[in-house]
């Protein structure tokens, strides 16, 4: 066994490699990203509703939700509130957003320096950090417009206060803020509060009714004010992923088995069983039963993998119970591994966790953590502008075109875009609002549009054959319009009779 001095250097040294290599990976993708001129993939909606505050529009306004314009925005607002405030960068509205999520997901994994107090366990919130920006969702929502980072950082930071708090009533407060702004940030965002009430009620049922009469106070001011400014739409708009969608099994499992494909996820999981029955062993009270952290990681995973199950859940859902498996490593580790030096066990668990960071970085494909190259920015804003020519060209600019393609189109082009996200219409709306799918089909028939955007394998009406809500949309478009310009992602259509080339 190494001395105590030694076994520290050869710990740090370790720690900060892999934490090098996590770095290598996550600031090459965070560059690319975050100079991107367009939706990566799926931003778009929140960009919608970042915009829509910006110019003093309702987000959650039914009239254009379920009718004309058909802009939906599904989550609460505290994100796109926080964005909209900020300076936007001329030539990237989608910057300053990024930026944003990148802050809060590094001061998320921040959490993990909060809960090492032990100095020579210093390394292990290294470590930490390093394997969780290896985690592929990870390394592909840092740099991201979405409200997930936002509500992450709230939800851990809300459990450190928590196991922090003063004595006292007032001790809850800052616990309660925490939570109920994570809600706030995003609705899924539930396991921090009851991992903070569980820990409360552990110390007696006064000090758990004072964190929910804090959080209950803080919610009704937040809730009062939404209502008051964006109306009943506010709920009904922020209840779709519970009323409207769908669930979508298949994709539940799919998402489970990208997963565990990923070597670092693996590590992770082996090492929290490893220690969860050690706890159960040696201090199930202590480590489980009465650990928030042991709490926060349980309803994370409850939480998360409920909304993986909804139609267009991702494996980002999973990155909330993945840090809270984190640090609830790092509170065991502390409680029972004794004094932080290197012997045979932790060599060989430092072997076994360093091959599979290099297993993730050998053979991970490039785009299974990044949405976006350099390259493939510049060939997507080429694709963009050469569309955009020759849109200006048939006089199509500053019209209203209609959106069948994609979120990311609808941020492409300037004019009244018309359907915000195509994907949350086809799956979810249009079959569940059969009113909403009427509205557009009548919209047209009456060539209400100067054009349409459809992706760029669809060119006739043939395509669509069936009775579904989406086919009859898609056959409609066809039978109005026809295609007058061609690309690689999308093409446009314009009414029948009007001039243009197809």
């Amino acid at each position: 066994m190494l001395s105590t001095r030694s076994s520290q250097v050869a710990l740090w040294l370790a720690a900060l490699t892999l934490l090098s290599a996590s770095l290598v990976r996550i600031v090459g993708v965070a560059s690319d990203q975050l100079v991107a001129p367009f939706d990566l993939v799926s931003e778009g909606p929140h960009m919608s509703a970042v915009k829509a505050i910006r110019a003093g529009v309702n987000i959650y306004d039914p009239a254009s939700v379920f009718d004309l314009p058909l802009h939906v925005t599904p989550y609460t607002p505290l994100y796109h509130v926080l964005v909209a405030l900020l300076p936007a960068q001329p030539g990237n509205p989608f910057f300053t957003g990024r930026v944003v999520a990148l802050v809060f997901m590094v001061g998320s994994a921040a959490g993990l320096f909060a809960v090492v107090r032990r100095r020579d366990y210093a390394p292990l919130a290294v470590l930490g950090v390093a394997l969780f920006f290896l985690i592929r969702a990870v390394t592909a929502n840092t740099a991201f417009l979405r409200c997930d980072s936002m509500a992450l950082f709230f939800s851990v930071w809300a459990v450190i206060a928590a196991t922090r708090n003063r004595a006292g009533r007032n001790g809850v407060v800052l616990p309660a803020l925490l939570c109920v702004a994570a809600i706030a940030a995003k609705q899924s965002y539930l396991a921090a509060g009851g991992a903070c009430f569980l820990h409360f009620l552990q110390q007696g049922w006064r000090r758990a009714g004072a964190f929910l009469i804090a959080a209950a106070a803080f919610a009704a001011v937040l809730a009062l004010a939404a209502s008051i400014y964006w109306g009943n739409g506010f709920w009904t708009c922020i209840a779709l992923p519970i009323t409207d969608y769908p669930r979508d099994m298949e994709g539940f499992a799919v998402h489970w088995r990208q997963m565990v494909h990923e070597p670092v996820f693996l590590v992770i999981l082996v090492a929290a069983a490893g220690l969860f029955v050690t706890a159960l062993d040696l201090a199930p009270v202590t480590l489980v039963w009465a650990s928030p952290y042991f709490h926060y990681l349980t309803l994370s995973l409850i939480a998360q993998s409920f909304a993986l199950t909804g139609v267009g859940a991702w494996t980002h859902n999973l990155i909330e119970p993945v840090l809270a498996m984190l640090l609830w490593i790092a509170v065991a580790s502390q409680e029972l591994g004794g004094a932080m030096r290197l012997d045979w066990r932790r060599a060989a668990v430092l072997a076994v966790i360093a091959g599979c960071v290099a297993l993730e970085l050998r053979s991970a494909d490039r785009m299974e953590y990044s949405f976006t190259t350099m390259d493939q920015s510049a060939q997507y804003v080429f694709e963009r502008a050469r569309i955009a020519r020759a849109m200006g060209a048939l006089g199509l600019e500053h019209g209203r075109i209609l959106n069948l393609k994609s979120c990311q189109a609808a941020h492409d082009f300037d004019g009244e875009i018309v359907l915000n996200d195509p994907w949350m219409y086809y799956m979810v709306l249009l079959l569940t609002r059969p009113a909403t799918a009427a509205r557009l089909v009548k919209a047209i028939e009456e060539r209400s549009f100067d054009a349409i955007l459809v992706p760029a394998n669809l060119v006739s009406a043939e395509q669509q054959p069936g009775d579904n809500p989406v086919q009859v949309v898609f056959r409609k478009a066809f039978t109005y319009y026809r295609i007058a310009i061609r690309g690689q992602r999308l093409n446009v259509l314009i009414p029948i009779g009007s001039k243009g080339t197809s």
